[in-house]
């Protein structure tokens, strides 16, 4: 095992408030966000691909092309992601 030094005043008082002396936990949380983080299942693109994308969405928001979520709809989609993690 090996020890992780944290040398941020913020993150060691966010640790402290958030877990005290419950370490397991803490681990417990960095291990999904590990997992989490590793495998988004989202491919990786290029930053060109990314400008792209970024470049299509704008100009279909802005000739009213884009299709748009009702706050109902984002609520049920932002749901079922949230419980897929």
């Amino acid at each position: 095992m090996k020890t992780i030094q944290i040398e941020n005043r913020e993150i060691e008082n966010f640790i402290s408030h958030h877990y005290g002396d419950y370490m397991q936990s803490l681990w417990q949380d960095f291990a999904t966000f590990v997992k989490v983080s590793l495998t988004d299942s989202y491919p990786t693109i290029t930053k060109d691909e990314a400008k792209k994308r970024v470049s299509k969405s704008i100009a279909e928001i802005e000739d009213n092309s884009a299709k748009m979520l009702s706050q109902e709809e984002y609520d049920k989609e932002m749901n079922l992601f949230m419980k897929s993690l």
